[in-house]
């Protein structure tokens, strides 16, 4: 549970288009980022007992974007757009185990300093990114029923990885530990280059619109650590097709299958060790190799004006090969882990299915929609592998109010069934979550609003839990024009003080209790210039 959590950020997005004339356009978008966050968390485990953590981050990133169009003629248009991510990130984690006994094991193993009232240990990380993605699109207008475009393009990218684990003494001094079979630094300076060209022709035959497409790729990937380098060079060409069925103006169908080479990035493969949590580390694999996704869509769309339904519906299988994966190996009796990737020679399975109807009834409007997910997925832990699958049903519905003057609300109802196989158990956990809005404008000056959620947890072994939230808010703004607000604002009237989350992981299904802030009011004055 994060005692403290505190977060500071900062954002200048700056945006310009030139435009010579119908023929020529260039536009050119710069975003910064800096924040500063810091987080604070006192917890007690019933096998490692009680532990503080403190994490803190201080990243920046720059990203670029520059587009541009020429339309040489009716038949021939050029495009090429740019993008450039300039990114450095610098998080640090402390944490202080307080009971040294149940840690003992692990302490030996980091090569920790024993004669100190607790172990204290730290991470300095900083990863830095260096990333250009490029193309050049040509499209050539055939007729009025068909086109062909051909892309070349690139990706760039240099990620620097550098990391540190090291212990600090009760005098405040610095212990630098030595792990038994792990090196507590890393120094990794990681290349990816991709350079492809793509061919993709568009063909409108009466309702249907065919768009099958190759794009031929000329992978490179390098890292270099502990004064050894590794390369993957090698070539693959990847088919792609689209195909659009227009049965209305405003109702289509569309299938899409892609096939994609996927890439680790360089937190994979930096193989010294990696403090992600004082009871779970890491150790990367310098000789990961891509992995092969195949992926088939269908999605359906309608839209009636007349009486405003909206309809929509989405299927989507991906198939994994050679992805991937953690082995875990835990400590025997204990919770404490160490995770390393590796290509799996099995396959993982995703099968999801999603579907939302929409219509309005006057100034109202009713919605139900629904998704479902299977994934399937094989795990390797203590050198055991098991296949894992999870089934997730998620179903909704609301009725939402749309006066220009009347108050308006939201009255919706959702509900969850999370079922977890892990070979060796299984788990049921249902969420059960009905929420209630309200806003109204009073005398034309006072806006008030209110929120209620109620949720409800329960799972297969009989254990039950509820928690509710009710915030309320009145403004006040003399009208449309004023420059001054005032708002009076009440968090948390039922003085709520935990809420709990269920979460599924692969090694593990979670059921966390977060304790949160009491009952408090804020009071808040606005100027706009």
């Amino acid at each position: 549970m994060p005692d403290a959590l505190a977060c500071i950020s900062l954002y200048r997005d700056l945006a310009a288009t030139y435009k010579k004339d119908a023929n020529n356009q260039l536009d050119y978008e710069i975003l910064g980022r800096m924040s500063q966050e810091t987080q604070d968390q006192n917890e007690f485990s019933s096998i490692l007992g009680a532990t503080q953590q403190a994490e803190e981050t201080n990243p920046f990133s720059v990203n670029q974007r520059f587009n541009y169009y020429y339309t040489l003629n009716e038949d021939n248009i050029f495009a090429f757009e740019a993008q450039h991510l300039w990114q450095d990130e610098d998080p640090f984690y402390n944490a202080i185990i307080q009971d040294k006994t149940t840690y003992e094991d692990t302490a030996d193993g980091l090569g920790l300093d024993d004669n100190q009232i607790d172990y204290n240990i730290n991470q300095d990380r900083r990863v830095k990114t260096n990333q250009l993605d490029a193309k050049l699109d040509y499209f050539n207008i055939l007729n009025d029923k068909s086109n062909i475009n051909f892309t070349l393009g690139t990706i760039l990218s240099n990620q620097k990885f550098n990391s540190e684990i090291f212990q600090t003494l009760d005098d405040g001094s610095i212990f630098n530990n030595q792990p038994v079979d792990y090196d507590p630094v890393n120094d990794v300076d990681y290349a990816f280059t991709d350079l492809y060209l793509a061919v993709h022709y568009k063909l409108k035959a009466g309702i249907f619109t065919f768009t099958p497409g190759l794009s031929a790729h000329s992978y490179s990937a390098r890292n270099t650590q502990f004064g050894v380098s590794y390369t993957d060079n090698f070539f693959r060409v990847l088919p792609d097709l689209d195909v659009r069925l227009q049965l209305k103006k405003s109702e289509t169908l569309t299938f899409n299958y892609r096939m994609q080479t996927q890439f680790t990035d360089v937190n994979q493969i930096a193989e010294g060790l990696v403090l992600n949590r004082y009871n779970s580390f890491f150790s990367g694999n310098q000789e990961l190799e891509s992995a092969i996704a195949h992926n088939v869509s269908l999605f359906y769309y309608s839209f009636n004006m007349f009486n405003y339904t909206n309809v929509f519906g989405r299927l989507n299988y991906t198939k994994n090969i050679d992805r991937i994966r953690t082995a875990t190996n835990f400590q025997p009796g204990s919770v404490i882990n160490v995770g390393s990737p590796f290509n799996s020679e099995f396959a993982d399975e995703t099968l999801t299915a999603s579907g939302r109807f929409q219509r309005a009834f006057g100034k109202l409007r009713a919605t139900a929609r629904g998704s479902w997910n299977y994934a399937k997925f094989n795990q390797v832990i203590n050198d055991r592998v098991s296949i894992n699958e999870n089934y997730t049903q998620n179903y909704g519905l609301e009725l939402r109010s749309n006066f220009r003057e009347a108050p308006n609300f939201t009255v919706g109802y959702g509900y969850t069934i999370q079922d977890i196989d892990q070979g060796s158990t299984r788990t049921k956990a249902y969420t059960s979550a009905p929420t209630l809005e309200f806003d109204a404008l009073i005398w034309k000056t006072f806006t008030f609003r209110t929120e209620y959620a109620y949720t409800s947890i329960s799972n297969d072994l009989g254990q039950d839990n509820s928690f509710d939230f009710w915030d309320a808010s009145l403004a006040y703004r003399k009208d449309a024009d004023a420059n001054w607000e005032f708002e009076l604002k009440a968090t948390n009237l039922l003085n709520t003080l935990s809420q709990v989350q269920v979460n599924a992981g692969g090694l593990s299904v979670r059921t966390n209790e977060y304790f949160i802030q009491p009952r408090f009011v804020t009071f808040r004055a606005v100027y706009n210039l």
